[in-house]
């Protein structure tokens, strides 16, 4: 009989080890009433404190649930401020394409988006140079280069023909922003597209050194500059012929 009974001890101790703790998990989570009934369990449990000191099984229940609870204000509170910030995405968005349906010449396109564009809470300052042709005719306002110039000081924004966020230097920045370059340390560059050309660069700077830089979601300015793209080459077409 004792021989028995230490072949049945040795049968369970072998079976317990085979368990995994995963197994282990899903057993407790399928019966969350076990150490109600196996209390003598709950002394033999070591829950160690960051600390270093011992903490009871509730308090250790306490500090994980107020941890995601943490845990989740803070993904809520990211929700909503991706929601505002979608929000005046759109607001600027539906306020530019309204303003460039009314504008008639390259003039009012350019002084149109500049000023909506400007009016983005993240934007500190944003200014448009549009790309000289012959019999271009607008304000003295308005800023224009040779596109072989541009090319040159900003190869990578016509080599991707995208939107360029990351460092740039000291020379371009001034350049850019020849109002308010010393106080720009961050900046995107748009390119305004119209199939396939580029016709204008927007300059888009703010005053914190990462908030353009290479990680940032472009697709917003992107779309941009091919709204702009698509109503500027129509004016242009219609003012250089």
């Amino acid at each position: 009989m004792n021989n028995d009974h230490s072949a049945a001890e040795k049968i369970d101790t072998e079976t317990v080890s085979e368990l995994s703790a995963d197994e282990v998990a899903n057993y407790l989570k399928a019966h969350p009433e076990f150490f109600i009934e196996q209390e003598e369990l709950l002394i033999d449990l070591s829950l160690p404190h960051e600390s270093g000191k011992a903490i009871s099984l509730l308090e250790r229940q306490v500090t994980i649930l107020r941890d995601r609870g943490i845990d989740a204000r803070q993904k809520l509170n990211n929700l909503l401020e991706n929601a505002r910030n979608n929000d005046q995405l759109f607001d600027t968005t539906r306020n530019l394409v309204l303003a460039l349906l009314r504008a008639n010449n390259v003039t009012e396109i350019a002084n149109v988006a500049q000023d909506q564009l400007a009016d983005h809470a993240n934007i500190d300052a944003c200014e448009i140079i549009i790309m000289a042709k012959a019999g271009l005719k607008v304000s003295d306002s308005i800023r224009i280069d040779a596109e072989d110039k541009l090319k040159q000081e900003f190869t990578d924004v016509f080599r991707l023909r995208r939107t360029h966020c990351g460092a740039i230097t000291e020379d371009q920045t001034n350049y850019l922003f020849p109002s308010a370059g010393s106080k720009i340390l961050s900046t995107a560059l748009c390119p305004v597209i119209s199939n396939g050309d580029v016709l204008a660069l927007i300059a888009f700077g703010n005053r914190s050194d990462n908030y353009f830089n290479v990680n940032l979601d472009t697709l917003f300015l992107d779309f941009i500059g091919h709204v702009i793209g698509a109503v500027l080459d129509k004016q242009l077409t219609e003012t250089t012929q």
